[in-house]
């Protein structure tokens, strides 16, 4: 048994009153018939007390309600329809004579019939274009079983039979819940999957462009993704303006999407909408066959280009200057010091720069700018790119496509080379840590072939490491580490003990590399140097802080070899893998090199293999495996690579735009073109770091949620937004954004009568601006799916024959008030006979 109502048992404490009585009473009788009539008279009133707590007893339901939803949108071929009617009247006559059931045609409301003929009904105006076509142009499948749960009764068992093809229009998360709640409601749902549209279709099923935004004369990639239910001939173009920009031919086949790629040139600035039109040989619905995107086009951009000689790209900036691509070329000394600066270019070109003439702070700032800011950075090939130019391991080479490790060709001669470390007292801390470093790059860039050995000098010289294969770069990187600063400053017995261990190695380049960083005890340095050279070795020098550089210098040239310097112990690893790599003379090769394509990109898009220029020459290197190398040497060397690194985008040449490897470039009519088209593929597209928005499209408004951060990841509050929409006739509206958080906004869009929208928002206080757009696509129901959704697929089947098999009755309650009542009446009047008679 069980209640309706707990609130009446609180007047059971009646009976307390009633038992303190019984103690005091003065009625002579004996004590059990006293007892007795007691229990009657509380049993007669607890059995009161329940019946107005209205009590029923739980007996299972042979009654059963069946609720048929219909799908009968236009996915849904006709007959299936009528099939479905057919069903529904089968199922009914199944029932028994106490069952009930309701019938509703579901698309775009849920509609609701008296008889499955009136389906039938519906189904042969379609068929003849004389019904009402609204009801179609949906199949809102969740709402449909919320608002059907409202058809079942009390006391019945219940079950929804859902007959359609599974492919809802309705929120994504909203059938979901739909599913949750009838279970919860203990509703037996069941899928009937039907036919869908029979009829020859085809439909463009998403267009996305490759960039949100871009610069005028870029080309973009756009990826249309197009699918019919039967196989068909049919062309398919982008248009833009009125006025188609490409059209291919296609072979469709049933039931399998195919992607295709258009890379269409950005000619003009500003918003550019792009159409997808699918023109097929068989279809039905021509709602379908369009799809747009709008792409941010943006004007002129401007390249930094960093070279040691800068008048040497002036042929280049010129070709760049007449496709609209702006090359302000500067000299050692023109990359600008602080990150607003820079991010008034928007890509900046490494054409023949050492790391040497970058400080650690530009190199992380160049890093940055790449992977936060969204910048663009490009390298090109000289005796400064890559390693030669000592960027191994360093901030720029983790943001490049290409790394500068090689391995040296065999016809190559092997390479001995002797490092003489300053350890003396001065070079105590980071020098002696950086010069530890510096030693063990150096090591790691030798091929296998290669020898070296370490020798440390203070007021004498140590043999850190002896002269020994490269192959061994574990044990010899294990001897550096024990490299100490302590004592005086004596070059030149280190310098001899070097030259004499140099004399003795069986290679055919032999060099040195001395590193000091004070002043050594006077000697015969220059005789030294020239016995060197006498003896086919060669000597470069490094000064640091307060070494003897006239000393230095002249050591160099004697030695011919090269002289660095710098105050600046972080550069020393630069010098160290640039030395090395130039004393290797392996990673350059020069001779006449073809290109070959060997990736496919927007930027390749227009030129083949068989009209590009030769290249007298590349540095050599390798590509990363997160790179797409899209140009390479006949020898299989990377010539052209490109990745994306954070935000922005990395790109490496090997060969150079200058008269000493690109003259063939230059001279070919094409070269300003080719190369404006790639530079336009990694420009930083827009300042929108920190900022993130997010929209979403809930019942004709278009919510958007915007994040806003600081450099350091901390939410940004009290911001001054300016935000204003344009929809597809020019009007204008302002749009209230309101914070809601930490760092958190919030704006909403009216869509109502609109088929596209752009949002523009502004950051006032910082300048921070992003533009986004909306486009009304054409309704979920005719786009084409092979398949059900997963949530109906995996619902249980049904079948009409057996339209009560495996129910679960629901429990009903049967009222025993009465019954109840009867029994307290019946106590009372046995406790009053027991008292009185």
């Amino acid at each position: 048994m069980e209640l309706l109502s707990l609130e009446p048992l609180g007047w059971l404490l009646a009976l307390v009153a009633i038992a303190v009585g019984l103690r005091y009473s003065l009625v002579d009788q004996p004590a059990w018939r006293k007892g007795l009539a007691f229990a009657c008279r509380a049993g007669g009133i607890t059995a009161l007390i329940l019946g107005i707590c209205r009590p029923y007893l739980l007996t299972p339901s042979d009654r059963l309600h069946v609720v048929f939803l219909v799908d009968v949108s236009d996915s849904v071929d006709l007959d299936s329809i009528t099939d479905a009617a057919a069903t529904v009247a089968q199922s009914i006559e199944g029932l028994r004579s106490t069952d009930t059931w309701t019938l509703h045609a579901v698309g775009a409301e849920t509609r609701r019939l008296d008889t499955p003929k009136q389906l039938t009904d519906l189904a042969n105006q379609w068929q003849s274009d004389s019904g009402d076509t609204t009801l179609r142009r949906q199949s809102r499948l969740a709402d449909a079983m919320l608002t059907a749960r409202l058809d079942f009764p009390a006391g019945a068992t219940r079950r929804l039979v859902l007959l359609s093809d599974g492919r809802g229009t309705g929120e994504p998360d909203a059938l979901t819940a739909a599913l949750k709640l009838l279970d919860e409601e203990r509703v037996d749902v069941r899928f009937q999957p039907i036919d869908p549209l029979a009829a020859a279709e085809a439909a463009v099923v998403s267009l996305q462009p490759a960039t949100p935004s871009a610069f005028q004369g870029e080309v973009l990639r756009l990826r249309a993704t197009v699918q019919a239910n039967r196989d068909m001939a049919a062309r398919l173009r982008i248009v833009h303006r009125g006025v188609a920009e490409q059209e291919k031919p296609l072979k469709l086949f049933a039931d399998q999407p195919q992607v295709i790629e258009f890379d269409i040139e950005a000619r003009s600035a500003g918003p550019a909408r792009y159409t997808a039109e699918l023109v097929p040989a068989e279809d039905r619905f021509p709602l379908n066959n369009t799809l747009a995107c709008t792409v941010d086009v943006r004007g002129e951009p401007r390249v930094l280009a960093l070279h040691t000689e800068p008048r040497d790209l002036r042929p280049f900036a010129r070709a760049l200057k007449e496709q609209g691509v702006e090359l302000d070329v500067r000299g050692r000394l023109g990359l600008p010091g602080e990150m607003e600066e820079l991010l008034e270019f928007d890509a900046v070109m490494l054409a023949d720069l050492p790391a040497t003439d970058l400080s650690p702070r530009q190199m992380a700032m160049l890093k940055r700018y790449v992977t936060d800011f969204g910048g663009g950075l490009v390298m090109t090939g000289s005796e400064n790119s890559f390693g030669l130019g000592g960027y191994f391991k360093t901030p720029v080479e983790e943001v490049l496509p290409l790394v500068s490790r090689f391995e040296k060709e065999k016809e190559k001669p092997s390479l001995a080379m002797m490092l003489v470390i300053d350890k003396s007292g001065s070079m105590g801390g980071a020098p002696i840590a950086l010069a530890r470093q510096a030693a063990k790059a150096a090591v790691e860039l030798l091929s296998l072939r290669d020898l070296i050995g370490v020798i440390g000098f203070d007021g004498a010289p140590r043999l850190v490491c002896e002269l020994r294969s490269a192959a061994d770069r574990d044990a010899i990187q294990a001897s550096i580490d024990a490299l100490a600063a302590g004592g005086g400053t004596n070059m030149f017995p280190a310098m001899v003990q070097a030259r004499d261990m140099l004399e003795q190695a069986p290679a055919k380049i032999r060099h040195m590399i001395v590193l000091s960083d004070g002043r050594t005890q006077p000697a015969d340095h220059m005789g030294l140097t020239q016995e060197a050279v006498d003896a086919g070795i060669t000597v470069s020098t490094v000064a640091l802080g307060g070494a003897d550089k006239e000393l230095l210098s002249a050591i160099a040239e004697v030695g011919r070899g090269r002289y660095y310097e710098t105050n600046d112990p972080s550069n020393v690893p630069q010098i160290f893998t640039k030395e090395t790599m130039q004393a290797s003379k392996s990673a350059i090769k020069e001779d006449l090199f073809g290109a070959v394509q060997t990736g496919d990109h927007p930027m390749l898009s227009g030129f083949s293999d068989a009209e590009l220029p030769f290249s007298l020459g590349y540095v050599m290197t390798e590509a990363k495996p997160t790179a797409q190398q899209l140009l390479a040497a006949e020898t299989g060397d990377p010539l052209l690579a490109v990745g994306r690194y954070g935000l922005g985008t990395g790109l490496a040449y090997t060969s150079d735009l200058t008269e000493r490897w690109g003259g063939d470039w230059l001279a070919w009519e094409g070269c300003g073109r080719f190369w404006a088209q790639v530079l336009r593929g990694v420009l930083r597209k827009q300042d929108t770091e920190g900022l993130s928005i997010a929209g979403r499209v809930v019942d004709e408004t278009w919510r958007i949620d915007l994040l806003r951060r600081d450099a350091s990841r901390r939410p940004v509050t009290g911001v001054t937004w300016d935000a204003a929409t344009t929809d597809g006739q020019g009007r204008k509206a302002k749009v209230e954004v309101t914070q809601v958080g930490l760092g958190r906004y919030q704006a909403a869009v009216p869509l109502t009568g609109a088929d596209r929208v752009s949002l523009r928002v502004l950051d006032s206080d910082f300048d921070k601006l992003k533009v986004v757009h909306w486009q009304r696509p054409y309704p979920k129901e005719y786009t084409l799916a092979s398949q059900p959704t997963p949530e109906l697929a995996g619902l249980p089947g049904f079948a009409a024959d057996a339209v009560r098999d495996e129910l679960t009755p629901e429990p009903r309650r049967k009222p025993i008030s009465s019954w109840v009542y009867l029994t307290g009446i019946g106590l009372l009047i046995a406790g009053v006979v027991l008292r009185r008679v």
